[in-house]
């Protein structure tokens, strides 16, 4: 038995409302967009700081389990050291000392459904300055439901009928109350590959409340092809209001969450093999507490001639990413790029007083650059700072963009599948970047420095495509991360040396027990790495993973609770979104992990092309 919505969370009262962002509203054909020139890239100097610019509550969860209920809550950046913390059970304080030792308590056979509070402590007296905790009632089981809505089917102009399911979500507290709320992309069975011909149904993108209040739907429109690869939303704060904004490309007969449509509502660029390859395109940020289009621009870089992104029928042309990056040190830029077997395309935006303004395009066809940058692409990015110098780069693939839009490494090593990016090693200087390889005749998979390309170690080429690979600290008996991967044997320590029993997944990773080292995430389980085997940690039923083989969940991030990561998939019917979280106790005290910078980020990402797990900027073991 479960209850169908999230806790209470009690009552919040919102901020006062920042001043209103200027609203582009696109009628008919014509646009009359909020947007900015061109400008040369900032320099404005960075803070040594990594953490983001978000606030939080606590996120205190309290779950059923067989002991009674767990407790979690959110250590914050803000906290002193040395912060302690109460609990109470209604009026009563149930703890008998001051909890010190991570931010979770069992409480040994509470009653379900009771409620709860936790105060912060400091020098022994509880401190009413720092962020407590309203009331929470306890759910019936270790997973919470967020009730959703099934967008109707429909059928394609060749007869084709399609239905929809819950796929992809990210989170940002789109109304300024210190909770997330979810943003989730509905696609339609029909979805493509860009290499697959054939129509799709329209793209879905809605907001829920965790209590399953829907905030707005946003209909992308029959000029939005459905698939991994098309629509990458990003969901951040951007202008700096405590309120995030959700960004990603739209078209002629997009509607916005309060109807308005952008550009043509009639106009359709489908061709009779379901590619749009006409028409404009354009990058739209959407309030997050509405819906409604804030701002749009043209998408850059325009398609231009498809032929020469590398084939003539849209496989390569519509290959997008996205990201989110502290490009100045100060507040976020939003990423959107083109192209990744051929030429590459990054452009960086910002969003600020209601106006888009591109900060800088890096194109690996411009005369700067060079053929060097061509094809060396992954089916995702990720963000990070790997120069120390407070900005964030774009991370992409076997290359890397430097905060200003500069290459700042090519490595020549090619196209991939899967891409890590954090503290890999952490008995050398800086973070490493690992991948694996699609072109046979490159290493299988390979390490780097992440500042300067340079090779740390790599396999011998399989001769194939190796698509699937991961690197994370999965076995306490080595230090750092181990790397493995679908097509190479073993498990590779932090010297490339093969050091036992390749783990049974090779796709997500997951913070989920007590200890310092990840889990294994795939398809509906969590399994936990041991030498002999791997042992069961999780089977979660009644719900399906997503994006076909890849089998990842909708999201996973550590978005309640403490610094453990939560996991959310849809129901078996795509009426709920179910959040997965650990009843495992922890002694390790550690701040959320949204407050890294780059772990955020990675959250914002996870969505893109081929969806991979987040990490953070650092190594926690």
């Amino acid at each position: 038995m479960h209850n169908s919505a999230m806790p209470s969370r009690g009552r919040r009262v919102l901020p006062a409302a920042a001043v209103a962002a200027t609203v582009a509203l696109l009628l008919g054909s014509g646009i009359t967009a909020a947007v900015a020139d061109e400008t040369p890239p900032a320099t404005t100097a960075a803070p040594s700081s990594a953490r983001t610019t978000e606030k939080l509550d606590r996120g205190l969860i309290s779950l059923r389990s067989a002991k009674g209920n767990f407790l979690s809550w959110r250590l914050l950046e803000s906290d002193p050291a040395g912060v302690a913390f109460n609990v109470y059970r209604g009026s009563n304080k149930i703890n008998t000392a001051p909890i010190t030792a991570g931010t979770n308590y069992t409480d040994l056979g509470g009653p379900a459904g009771a409620a709860y509070t936790v105060r912060p402590v400091v020098g022994g007296a509880e401190v009413a300055t720092l962020a407590a905790e309203e009331p929470t009632v306890g759910l019936l089981a270790a997973y919470q439901d967020v009730p959703i809505q099934i967008p109707s089917g429909g059928t394609t102009p060749d007869g084709v009928s399609y239905t929809y399911s819950a796929n992809d979500a990210s989170v940002g507290d789109l109304d300024g109350d210190g909770q997330y709320e979810i943003v989730l992309k509905w696609d339609p069975s029909n979805a493509k590959d860009n290499s697959q011909s054939g129509y799709t149904g329209n793209v879905f993108i809605d907001a829920y409340k965790l209590n399953g209040t829907r905030l707005w739907r946003i209909d992308l429109g029959r000029n939005i092809r459905a698939g991994a690869h098309y629509t990458q939303f990003q969901v951040f704060d951007y202008d700096g209001d405590g309120r995030a904004e959700v960004a990603m490309k739209t078209a002629d007969g997009t509607k916005d969450g309060g109807g308005v449509v952008i550009g043509s509502s009639s106009a359709d660029y489908r061709n009779s093999s379901g590619y749009i390859l006409s028409g404009p395109e354009f990058l739209t940020v959407f309030n997050g507490q509405t819906g409604r289009a804030m701002a749009t621009a043209n998408y850059v870089p325009a398609r231009g001639t498809v032929s020469s992104w590398g084939d003539s029928y849209g496989n390569r042309v519509d290959r997008f990413l996205a990201g989110t990056a502290y490009l100045n040190g100060s507040y976020p830029s939003i990423i959107m790029a083109r192209g990744y077997y051929t030429r590459s395309v990054i452009a960086a935006w910002d969003f600020r007083n209601g106006t888009l303004t591109r900060k800088w395009t890096f194109d690996s066809s411009s005369s700067t650059n060079g053929s060097a940058w061509a094809g060396q692409g992954n089916h995702q990015l990720s963000i990070a700072d790997v120069d120390a110098d407070g900005r964030d780069e774009i991370m992409y693939g076997a290359m890397a963009v430097d905060d200003n839009g500069s290459g700042l490494w090519t490595s020549g090593r090619g196209h991939g599948d899967a891409y890590h990016v954090s503290d890999l090693i952490p008995s050398r200087a800086g973070q490493e970047v690992f991948k694996v390889s699609e072109d046979g005749s490159k290493p299988a998979m390979w390490m780097a420095d992440a500042r300067t390309g340079s090779l740390i170690w790599s396999s011998p080429s399989c001769g194939c495509d190796n698509g699937r690979g991961v690197s994370a600290d999965v076995y306490a008996g080595s230090p750092g991360a181990e790397s493995w991967s679908s097509s190479v044997d073993g498990l590779r320590n932090t010297s490339g040396a093969n050091i036992g029993r390749k783990p049974s997944s090779s796709n997500f990773v997951i913070w989920w027990d007590g200890d310092a080292q990840r889990e294994l995430l795939d398809q509906t389980r969590i399994d936990k790495y041991g030498t002999g085997g791997d042992t069961r940690l999780l089977t979660a039923s009644g719900v399906h993973s997503n994006n076909g083989t890849k089998a990842t969940p909708s999201l996973q991030a550590d978005i309640l609770g403490d610094w453990r990561e939560e996991v959310i998939w849809p129901t078996t019917n795509n009426s709920a979104l179910r959040i997965y979280s650990t009843t495992d106790a922890t002694s390790i005290s550690r701040p959320s992990l949204m407050q890294d910078r780059q772990y955020r980020e990675a959250v914002a990402w996870q969505n893109t092309a081929y969806n991979q797990p987040p990490h953070p900027s650092f190594a926690i073991g």
